[in-house]
């Protein structure tokens, strides 16, 4: 039981703002250029399973203290069941001759702009307002449905009262931003460094290493982000235990494997490729290339894709010779290559954190032999 004295200490933490929200979704990244036109805000899903209806981004002014009008994730499902790993690039306005719309959420990315009214609404774009970066200084927050603190990344040389107003999960760039620069968050190898406060530890701006929709990079850490972003992509299979039985009856192979974690099943996102070969070495798939059945992974051969997490066995019918050994292993997987988009962009270019994300433990290996006939019953007569 919690004590008066415990209960008026969290109203106080409350109050203050030390209890934050968690960082479910990230501002990862945005760009500044001299027309709103060509600007753009990146984030990153880090909570599986989250539900971005009526949630607002909005943006403040030179001086860090005042908010400019917010945009409104609108109330459809689109923005609900949010899964980790997605990458949502929002275009501050929607005549910039470099968007790409992509609508599509299987592979795990988006891109679409702030003034579409079938999935935002609010902003004074007429008014040029609305996320519209301003060099000196600038700071980018997300909340909730109930106005909430999400996230914020902002850049200021000395930081305004509206970044000092807000607790904790914020990162300001100390520092003025030219046409053309981005401010991202880097070396980004975790979640916890997505916060910090003010400086140049945790943050950094360019003109040239920027990367739209992709893991941030600097000269010092080119992969650190993108471990990070494949992490939180890959589903967890945790215990992944696989057990294969031979089927004298129907001379077939019975696999069967536990479950990967995934929070919302009904989207089939998350899957499973299964690997045999005739020894017991396999090479793990990589991330962002989407196998067909029938394709070789090192020595392996790619024996067939389930793409729901909750199918949990396979039989395998192919003709094990007598006295023969096959080996299996079983990878989670999530996300899809579905579009035109995704294919030049995912599962093509390895390790983007982009399209299909395997997990690559997977599960154990696991033998079946096609015993030899008992020869003794024969010779005895």
């Amino acid at each position: 039981m919690v004590s008066y004295t415990h209960f008026k200490l969290l109203l106080i933490l409350c109050f203050y703002g030390f209890i934050a929200n968690g960082q479910s979704v990230v501002v990862s990244e945005y760009f500044n250029e001299v027309s709103a036109d060509d600007e753009w805000t990146e984030l990153l899903v880090i909570d599986d399973n989250t539900d971005m209806r009526n949630w607002t981004l909005r943006d403040n002014n030179t001086n860090q203290t005042g908010w400019q009008p917010e945009i409104t994730f609108k109330n459809i499902q689109f923005w609900n069941h949010m899964r980790a790993g997605t990458v949502i690039v929002i275009w501050h306005r929607s005549v910039s001759s470099s968007i790409n719309t992509d609508l599509d959420k299987s592979d795990g990315y988006i891109e679409l702009n702030a003034e579409d009214i079938g999935y935002f609404s609010g902003g004074a774009f007429s008014a040029n307002t609305t996320l519209n970066i301003a060099g000196t200084g600038d700071l980018l927050q997300l909340r909730d449905s109930s106005a909430n603190h999400i996230h914020a990344l902002g850049h200021k040389s000395s930081v305004g009262s509206s970044f000092t107003s807000i607790a904790s999960n914020k990162l300001n760039h100390a520092s003025a931003l030219s046409s053309g620069d981005a401010v991202y968050v880097c070396p980004g190898s975790s979640i916890t460094v997505y916060t910090g406060g003010s400086g140049t530890t945790l943050t950094a701006k360019n003109s040239v290493l920027f990367s739209k929709g992709l893991p941030n990079v600097s000269n010092s850490n080119p992969i650190t982000n993108q471990t990070y972003w494949r992490s939180i992509r890959q589903p967890a299979f945790p215990s992944a235990t696989l057990t294969g039985t031979y089927n004298t009856g129907t001379a077939s192979i019975d696999l069967s494997w536990n479950a990967a974690t995934d929070p919302y099943p009904s989207d089939s996102t998350v899957g499973y490729i299964i690997l045999r070969n005739t020894t017991s070495s396999f090479t793990d798939p990589i991330d962002s290339i989407s196998y067909s059945n029938g394709n070789n992974i090192g020595s392996a051969t790619v024996l067939a894709h389930i793409f729901t997490s909750q199918t949990l066995s396979y039989t395998d019918n192919s003709i094990l010779p007598c006295g023969s050994t096959y080996y299996y292993k079983v990878y989670a997987f999530k996300y899809y290559c579905t579009n035109t988009k995704a294919v030049s962009l995912s599962c093509t270019a390895i390790n983007k954190a982009r399209g299909r994300a395997y997990n690559e433990t997977g599960t154990n290996v696991v033998s079946v032999l096609n015993p030899l006939p008992n020869t003794n019953s024969i010779f005895s007569y």
